[in-house]
């Protein structure tokens, strides 16, 4: 079947005509605030759109590298009292849509728009490495943050301490991309089809329910060098839409396949699915009155048969060996990655699963269960309409059959899991723990006792000092061996399960190539060309 699919129509380049890729990545977008977004499937949209300081580029075989982006150049200094100054050059090439040069004020006002309490960013800890943050969040003062516009061409950030991943991660984020005072001060919104960018293409259409078409922009440094005249992004619910639009031939990309095509690719023992930083597991509400106990967060958790709760979610997915998925680099010291080095934190082996329902049933005694009748009817909340449905029920049956006990499966909207996740208003949830960049930390340092994203208020003390030492050492091989222990200490105490490494598939006719991807999934499509083979 798919392989009679995989030729098709894109609209390609025939003479005078434009050369127009279809793609569906994302469901609708309301806005394009690179501040405001939290829908990660979107931000391969304000990819194309926007550019940061630096930027991800094929490396010529799929995958990503990073590569200079609005910046053409940096230096570091590390100060006497351990800060660190990084000085951005600006390409003087570098230009909005509308012809204006792109300036070192356009990233300080992002910036400190970004740290600014009254913003309301929920991602405004990207800029908690950056001196000043704290004084920022506590004053509502966004000119503490340590960012400045030497020239015109040159942006300056000071960091508190050092950070391995500020140049891969902050500097490359979607919500750290530059903005122009002058428009979003005035009321340029960026809900309307005549918002300026920066990046490769620009807004030539919006239809907010449907689609969005980005056309190339003649002001970007590299236009000869961008392949599709238009990008347009067909907005689809979920992905079976999406498929049903490409047999049809009305797009040409999919940035995420129906599990049913992923099983029947995954017949082929070369197939390989792409795998992505966000690790699927069960949050425990470690502050309610029956998860506040360890031992009944160590019974649910043995009772996961890891390898069936992955093969629910589909076969891009792979079992969770630890929180930390891998692919999240090391200290450096090796080539292997944090996971490979960090080594088998949970069960996943087959073989062992008798043995841990077993040990799973003494941890509800020594809880005080000695009858699975005592037992409280407790209560799984998650995002339904998603592989989330399979997983739930899956857990729920091993549950059930393991421990004997009642859980009952709350299938919600993403608001109404949102609203009742931040008022810790749950007992048990699943959801995708993801990362803003690509660092160990980003995967832990939310657990401590004090940060907002701490949705299972877990509180140990020696946890927050392990990630405050890591969070401030310059060695990066101490500070890993720091984040391996946290890891450790986080799920030695069964705070949250990891279930399993999420991965993802995507399909681009064969008639073209040039899509590549990141680890967070992200598509980018400024080098599609069409096949001449």
């Amino acid at each position: 079947m798919l392989l009679g699919l995989l030729s098709g129509c894109g609209e390609k380049k025939q003479g005078d005509e434009k050369f127009v890729l279809n793609a569906s990545v994302c469901n609708v977008i309301d806005s394009l605030d690179p501040a405001m977004n939290t829908d990660t499937d979107a931000d391969s949209v304000f990819y194309a759109l926007y550019e940061n300081l630096m930027r991800e580029s094929d490396d010529g075989s799929g995958e990503v590298t990073l590569t200079n982006g609005m910046a053409k150049e940096y230096t570091e200094e590390t100060n006497y009292d351990g800060s660190v100054t990084y000085r951005f050059t600006l390409r003087s090439t570098a230009r909005w849509s509308d012809g204006k040069k792109v300036t070192a004020d356009d990233f300080v006002y992002a910036w400190q728009r970004l740290a600014d309490p009254a913003t309301d960013s929920p991602n405004h800890a990207l800029m908690s490495v950056v001196a000043g943050y704290d004084a920022v969040r506590e004053t509502g003062d966004k000119t503490k943050l340590q960012v400045s516009a030497k020239d015109e061409s040159t942006f300056v950030v000071t960091l508190s301490a050092p950070c391995a991943y500020f140049i891969e991660g902050i500097c490359t984020a979607v919500a750290t991309m530059p903005l122009r005072r002058d428009l979003t001060e005035n009321g340029g919104g960026f809900d309307t089809p005549d918002l300026v960018s920066n990046g490769a293409y620009h807004v030539s259409a919006w239809t907010k329910s449907s689609e969005l078409t980005a056309a190339r922009s003649d002001e970007y440094y590299e236009a000869r060098l961008v392949g599709p005249d238009e990008l347009n992004f067909i907005f689809t619910a979920n992905a079976d839409e999406a498929w049903q639009l490409y047999e049809a031939g009305e797009i040409d990309y999919i940035a995420h396949l129906t599990n049913s095509v992923i099983a029947e690719l995954s017949q082929d023992e070369s197939w390989k699915p792409t795998a992505v930083y966000a690790t699927t597991s069960v949050l425990y509400n470690n502050e309610s009155d029956t998860f506040s106990n360890e031992h009944i967060r160590k019974a649910f958790d043995l009772a996961i048969d890891r390898a069936v709760a992955t093969a629910a979610g589909g076969a891009e997915n792979s079992p969770a060996t630890g929180l930390v998925p891998y692919g999240i680099p090391d200290s450096g010291e090796t080539e292997d990655d944090f996971r490979t080095t960090g080594g088998e934190l949970c069960a996943i082996d087959e073989e062992g699963m008798s043995a841990r329902a077993t040990q799973a049933q003494e941890e509800l005694t020594y809880a005080g269960y000695y009858s699975t009748s005592m037992f409280p009817p407790v209560e799984l909340l998650y995002v339904t309409g998603t592989e989330n449905d399979a997983v739930a029920s899956a857990l729920q049956s091993m549950w059930s059959t393991t421990l004997g006990v009642n859980v009952i499966l709350r299938g919600v909207t993403q608001a109404e899991y949102n609203t009742r996740m931040e008022a810790g208003n749950y007992e048990l949830a699943l959801q995708k723990v993801t990362a803003l960049y690509d660092d160990a930390m980003g995967f832990l340092d939310r657990w401590c006792s004090e940060d907002e994203q701490n949705l299972i208020s877990y509180e140990n003390g020696t946890y927050d000092v392990l990630m405050g030492v890591a969070r401030a050492s310059e060695n990066p091989v101490a500070r890993t061996a720091f984040l391996h222990d946290a890891e450790t200490m986080l799920l030695g105490e069964t705070a949250l399960s990891p279930v399993y490494f999420d991965g993802t598939a995507h399909m681009l006719r064969d008639t073209l190539r040039g899509v590549y991807t990141d680890g967070f999934g992200n598509s980018y499509f400024a080098g599609v060309r069409a096949n001449t083979d």
